[in-house]
């Protein structure tokens, strides 16, 4: 059948020419021209002025559609915005390398990576055949690069290099379950639920060594640990859920003091999960439950602040359970954020497992002296 051409057609087509170079004109200044405005976003800081500021809301992704796009205006008007790839559903972890962003998704069954300068994401390259994730609970990176996923179903840490490439898994299933680890120069702590204690495993070969902890609410004793991290000094700390605290340990496993205990004022905890620490010994620690993240002095239970706090409202928190801490990162869609005259030196990852901000973003501000 030979298609039959309305009238008028044929005028329109020698014009055609002219209007796709404009088209392309345009589509190249729209995406080679000046850096889009920054829309105007109302600055969430903590604690609230006329307090000054020490962490800053700087936002939230849920999907590829909350990040950085290089398709100009003009290709969003002619094509619309881009494809929304790669929807969370309930991560529960996360660690930024470089420009990456690693997202354990425990309903997905797979760490999602987002690219924060590319915008570009992917599904972690290993994760299938004898590498496939069953349960990723939790995440880190090692000082080469290796990413360690605790995959409490499989009962192993499982280990892919910095190019994604599955390498071996760690383990006894059956006998461990694992659903957090922190690599320290020479071993891996590894946080057991199942038997309520930290392995601690060869670095290089994932061999067992030894253990401490165990069930029970004494100092050194733990009740379903769910996160370990470690400190400048080599401390290690671990979210003692079952009994409402974060107790630290010495590398040898040795315990030194706990933070906090059962209740609702500032200093204790309703359900601890995530934790980390900075550079400078401060210790993060959040609250499924309260829906906040208290920041101690890591040596001594001090309590400095918080932020955060229940509701939908930008920078509230909703079943909040993973949280890290970085230095701050050279990323422009974070650094746009930064209001004038905040110096950031800390960035901070705090991941809901609900509500529509799932992976957020807060600027911890560099410590200066304070005028005499």
């Amino acid at each position: 059948m030979v298609p039959v051409n309305p009238p008028g057609t044929a005028s329109r087509l020698r014009r055609l020419p002219c209007w796709l170079a404009l088209a392309s004109a345009l589509l190249a200044l729209g995406c080679a021209g000046a850096p889009p405005v920054a829309r105007e976003r109302p600055l969430v800081l903590f604690p609230l002025p006329p307090e000054k500021p020490r962490v800053q809301y700087l936002g939230s992704l849920s999907s590829t559609a909350d990040l950085p796009s290089h398709r100009g205006k003009f290709a969003e008007f002619l094509f619309g915005p881009p494809e929304v790839r790669h929807p969370l559903l309930k991560p529960i972890n996360a660690v930024l390398s470089g420009s990456k962003l690693y997202i354990c998704d425990t309903m997905l069954n797979t760490v999602v990576v987002y690219d924060l300068v590319s915008g570009d994401s992917h599904v972690l390259a290993g994760d299938r055949g004898i590498g496939k994730i069953q349960q990723p609970n939790n995440i880190a990176i090692d000082d080469e690069g290796r990413l360690l996923v605790a995959d409490k179903t499989r009962g192993a840490v499982l280990v892919y290099g910095p190019d994604e490439r599955y390498l071996h898994a760690w383990g006894r299933p059956g006998e461990v379950a694992p659903v957090a680890v922190a690599a320290a120069r020479d071993v891996l702590y590894v946080c057991d639920i199942k038997d309520h204690e930290i392995e601690v495993w060869d670095r290089r070969t994932g061999g067992f060594l030894r253990s401490f902890g165990g069930k029970g609410n004494t100092p050194g004793l733990l009740l379903y640990p769910t996160y370990v991290a470690l400190g400048p000094d080599g401390s290690v700390y671990v979210t003692d859920t079952g009994n409402f605290r974060v107790q630290k340990f010495s590398p040898k496993g040795e315990p030194l003091m706990q933070f906090g205990r059962h209740g609702d004022a500032m200093g204790q905890f309703a359900w601890p999960k995530g934790l980390d620490l900075d550079g400078h010994g401060r210790l993060y620690v959040v609250d499924t439950r309260f829906a906040n993240v208290q920041i101690f002095d890591g040596s001594n239970g001090r309590l400095f602040l918080f932020f955060g706090g229940p509701g939908e409202d930008r920078g509230n928190l909703d079943l909040p359970a993973g949280l890290r801490v970085c230095p701050w990162p050279a990323i422009p869609w974070l650094t746009e954020r930064v209001m004038p005259g905040f110096d950031p030196e800390y960035l901070v990852i705090v991941v809901n497992q609900w509500q529509s901000h799932l992976i957020n973003f807060f600027a911890v501000a560099r410590e200066r002296a304070e005028s005499p």
